[in-house]
């Protein structure tokens, strides 16, 4: 039941979210700048959440985290509704399309490390490797749906109304997680100390590490939602159905990923699965820079959607065995930061290219980015280490 109601909540979120996060890049990328000014809005909002991170992942860690899943979702509802309204104007179109980019992002920050801190608070260790997968089904399952949506049923006239019903969807998965059984598990009194608790993370240099490379193929997506419509718009010259086929090859390859890994993941292989798809990640981005065509990119990015599905499976599931329950969201919001950090760069030196050099293979800048994530992974198994994270007192304290 608490399965069932999570992946119900998460679906309908995702699609209200994913059909609204179709449009707007789009939409974006067709104003005045271009991908010029797509790029820029996704640097400057990627750079305010380099600060915001912290204050998300302390907050995951003294709230309810099923309150503060079910906050995030009711706020982004009230700001589709807004946008909607703004969406209405040629004056206030481009400046509300914005500012909800901007919006969204601080969504997924909060929303998702607190799903992900629910799961490991909810669930038992022989369970999450399960849930972990069947959370990747439904994310890409969203994305499948999104994709047929807005092929066949959405058309340009009918953005505005849509985002209107998206913002009542999220009304709706909130609903949905209010149902789920929940009761907020006591907080140690040494774990509501920031400093002691950012510190004591910050010293595991490899499960920092870890969460980097486990992060490279989020990056790499984050930056081919801004490569895919100008490339597709400025080289190939093809209209938005491709970016929905795009998404539905991506979803299927994901969904079907997650599904099996959720089968076989388990703390004890989780690494080793990690790695081979980071290896195969890396080498599918090189032959789609190598490869600039429609249907080479179409089979690649399910690739890319099915081995970033299972790194992330085989990431969640082991982090949460080795992470304190009472830290857990403070440890997603480090690695969520140096994300942040990393796609704010990033983001800013693909939009100094794209203004550089229009019309370019700007996959070829996505592929140095994986392979950096190789590298790092291989630093990490000289920096691994099998100890739990924990703040010390309180594993002393648990041993009394």
């Amino acid at each position: 039941m608490k399965l069932f109601s999570l992946f119900a909540a998460n679906l309908v979120a995702s699609v209200a979210m994913g059909i609204a996060l179709t449009i707007v890049p789009w939409e974006l990328a067709n104003s005045v700048g271009g991908g010029k000014f797509l790029a820029f809005t996704a640097s400057w909002s990627t750079a305010v959440l380099i600060f915001v991170s912290p204050v998300a992942g302390r907050l995951v860690d003294r709230l309810s985290r099923r309150f503060a899943l079910m906050v995030c979702v009711v706020t982004m509802g009230i700001v589709l509704q807004i946008s909607a309204l703004a969406y209405g104007s040629a004056v206030l179109k481009v400046a509300g399309l914005s500012v909800f980019y901007f919006l969204s992002q601080i969504f997924f920050l909060f929303f998702y490390n607190a799903l992900t801190a629910f799961i490991q608070e909810v669930f038992e260790e022989e369970e999450r490797g399960k849930v972990n997968g069947w959370m990747q089904v439904e994310m890409q399952a969203s994305t499948v749906l999104v994709g047929l949506l807005m092929i066949y049923s959405i058309e340009s006239e009918d953005f505005r109304s849509v985002l209107v019903l998206n913002g009542f969807l999220l009304f709706l998965s909130a609903l949905l997680l209010g149902v789920i059984p929940y009761s907020k598990q006591s907080r140690p009194q040494q774990a509501r100390r920031s400093s002691v608790v950012f510190a004591t993370i910050l010293r595991r240099y490899d499960l920092v590490m870890l969460g980097i490379c486990g992060s490279v193929s989020f990056v790499c997506i984050m930056m081919l939602n801004i490569v895919h419509p100008v490339y597709m718009v400025s080289v190939l010259q093809l209209d938005v159905s491709a970016l929905a086929k795009l998404s539905i090859a991506f979803g299927i390859g994901a969904a079907f990923s997650g599904f099996i890994a959720g089968r076989c993941v388990r703390k004890e292989i989780a690494l080793p699965i990690m790695k081979t798809c980071i290896v195969l990640y890396t080498a599918m981005t090189f032959l789609m820079a190598l490869f600039p065509d429609f249907l080479v990119i179409l089979v690649l990015f399910a690739g890319l959607g099915a081995t970033g599905s299972a790194i992330r499976v085989a990431y969640n599931t082991y982090i949460m065995s080795v992470v304190d329950e009472a830290i857990f969201g403070s440890y997603l919001s480090v690695i969520s930061t140096v994300t942040y950090i990393q796609r704010t760069v990033f983001g800013l030196l693909l939009a100094l290219i794209i203004a550089w050099w229009p019309a370019s293979n700007y996959y070829w800048f996505v592929f140095a980015i994986s392979f950096a994530g190789f590298v790092l992974l291989l630093v990490h198994g000289v920096l691994a280490s099998g100890h739990r994270l924990e703040i010390p007192e309180l594993g002393r304290e648990k041993e009394a």
